[in-house]
């Protein structure tokens, strides 16, 4: 009986402390996973963010366009000098909105819209210098050539806000999945952390109550 216990003893004790080194990894996994999913709400939140304001970007764009563009018709037809800086005010920052939309980045084919809204702008200019040296009728010509090619900028920049939204709700829809499941598993470590904080407090307690008794003289 004796010999028996004696083996017993430490074959339990070392169960429980491979059961331990398994917590530990466990554990290990656990705070791994909450990081990782940390990061990854980070990058995507980040990244949805540059989406959303090259969305913004374009749509200032757009309608700062859409502003113009009547003001360079009503211009031909009235040949009214006070509207050409207003329309090379709009003119200019739509351009400087697109820029900065570039320069943000996107998923959109933005080079294209900037390629045609360069065009568009010199095209303007032209209008302008047109109708200020008093030929209207080329002024009226060249507004009529360039109003197809205003037309299709503005549709594709419209065509790139709606997919920059579209992406840029994507992936807050990850991050915020990822948030979730960091949040989880920093629960799960916690309370993981704390069993196996517990499990080696009475390892040692075991271990330490283990060698008193050893040490004690027997009175049988």
């Amino acid at each position: 009986m004796s010999n028996f216990g004696q083996t017993s003893k430490p074959q339990g004790r070392g169960l429980t402390i491979a059961g331990l080194t398994i917590g530990g990894i466990v554990l290990a996994v656990l705070v791994a996973a909450t990081v990782w999913q940390g990061n990854v709400h980070e990058s995507d939140t980040s990244a949805a963010e540059s989406h959303s304001t090259t969305a913004a970007f374009l749509q200032e764009a757009g309608t700062e366009a859409g502003i113009a563009a009547p003001l360079v018709r009503q211009y031909v037809e009235t040949g009214d000098a006070k509207l050409v800086p207003q329309i090379q005010e709009h003119a200019t920052v739509a351009i400087k909105n697109l820029a900065a939309a570039i320069n943000e980045g996107g998923i959109a084919d933005l080079t294209t819209i900037a390629t045609e809204g360069t065009s568009v702008s010199d095209g303007l200019g032209q209008i302008i210098a047109l109708r200020q040296s008093g030929n209207l009728p080329a002024a009226a010509a060249a507004l009529q050539q360039l109003s197809p090619v205003f037309e299709k900028v503005t549709t594709e920049v419209t065509a790139a806000v709606t997919q920059e939204r579209q992406e840029a709700s994507k992936l807050q829809s990850s991050a915020d999945k990822a948030d979730s499941a960091a949040s989880w598993l920093l629960i799960a470590s916690i309370v993981w952390g704390a069993a196996l904080g517990v499990g080696v407090t009475a390892l040692v307690a075991r271990s330490m109550f283990g060698k008193r008794v050893s040490k004690t003289p027997s009175t049988i």
